[in-house]
């Protein structure tokens, strides 16, 4: 093988909703329902410590909460959505220009609510305990046996993460420089064998199932050169192969990405992640450059249209909350090989390999 004003503002508003774990006085029941006060504490931007009550309250079925805290006073919860594992609101304190959102979880073995509320690309997780014994008319179930005496609260994973795509469409554009990848056996080089690494561009358009997960359509417009050693392509003469050949490898391909910051790297402006699939390529491997006559075996221009695809590791780095850098690398393989066509052409055409190196900017909507 080879080769501005709006940080006051931002300041007051995670001040009124963003929160982390508080100890309990005392034992408290495991419930069955999210019903009652929670209270937490969280590091806000400017450094300081703020601490809320989030109240939830369940009548005739429909659920009721509002977030109090001992400055701005109670405000009601909007959008509220309970069910028996996932809470979701919106919060807005009065003369804030925009809405929190949260989303996280209830779970009734350990009695606690936790989960993300985020602004604008910015988030943080919390981690709600319990004020008190559970609500009036919720369900409570048996403590464990070893719970007589309670923890204290642990306030250390109170930690601030980012929503790394706060979006769900994006655009991607890229460079790449595609290096040529060889496999050689006993010193006998194909027609594949000598090409050499060449400049490409694609364009992708990616949905975010979630903030972690992606698929995408991509299109690509890239190729192969070819090599300079006379002596080597002096046995593909007659084919019409030359120093000026290039291999031209276009197509459509569709992917997707698992991104991997949230568990390696929650709080970094980095999302390493990695990226495979599959897509379809109209190829030609011509005389002179891109666009010029085909070479040919056996006096059939050697050209088609075949899958091919790519498995590759790359990051993301978050310039803000909609643009970010993408750098990628990624062993890219096409099936041009075509004994049916060329029935004689073992040893002389076979299937294309390349390392993609790839660099770029995506823009999320």
């Amino acid at each position: 093988m080879t080769r501005g004003a709006r940080p006051r503002i931002l300041c007051a508003l995670w001040a009124a909703v963003l929160i982390t774990a508080l100890a309990a006085s005392g034992p408290v029941a495991a419930a069955s329902s999210p019903a009652g006060r929670w209270a937490g504490e969280v590091e806000t931007p400017d450094g300081k410590k703020a601490e809320i009550h989030l109240v939830l309250d369940q009548k005739d079925s429909a659920w009721n909460g509002s977030l109090e805290d001992p400055m701005l006073g109670s405000a009601p919860v909007t959008n509220l959505k309970v069910t028996g594992t996932s809470i979701s609101f919106k919060f807005q304190p009065q003369g804030a220009p925009f809405a929190v959102n949260f989303s996280g979880s209830y779970v009734a073995g350990d009695d606690r609510v936790t989960g993300t509320f985020s602004l604008q690309g910015s988030s943080r997780f919390v981690k709600f305990k319990r004020v008190g014994a559970p609500a009036a008319g919720a369900a409570v179930t048996a403590a464990p046996a070893d719970a007589s005496a309670a923890a204290p609260a642990d306030t250390s994973q109170s930690t601030t993460v980012r929503t790394k795509h706060p979006y769900r469409l994006a655009v991607t554009g890229r460079v790449g420089w595609w290096a040529s990848l060889h496999s050689v056996k006993d010193e006998s080089y194909t027609m594949n064998n000598l090409t050499a690494a060449a400049p490409a561009f694609d364009g992708a358009v990616k949905w975010f199932l979630m903030d972690g997960f992606s698929v995408y359509v991509r299109g690509v417009r890239g190729g192969q050169n070819m090599t300079d050693d006379a002596e080597r392509l002096a046995v593909y003469a007659g084919n019409g192969l030359t120093a000026d050949s290039y291999l031209t490898l276009d197509g459509f391909e569709l992917g997707v990405t698992g991104y991997l910051g949230n568990k390696l790297m929650p709080r970094s402006h980095f999302n390493p992640y990695i990226s495979g699939g599959a897509g379809r390529y109209n190829w030609e491997l011509t005389t002179a450059g891109r666009g010029t006559e085909p070479v040919t075996i056996e006096q059939a221009p050697v050209e088609g249209t075949n899958l091919g695809g790519w498995f590759g590791l790359g990051t993301e780095y978050a310039i803000n909350s909609h643009m970010a850098l993408d750098f990628e690398w990624a062993w890219r393989f096409y099936l041009t090989r075509d004994t049916t066509t060329w029935r004689d052409s073992e040893d002389v055409w076979g299937n294309s390999l390349a390392w993609a190196m790839s660099a770029g900017l995506t823009y999320g909507f």
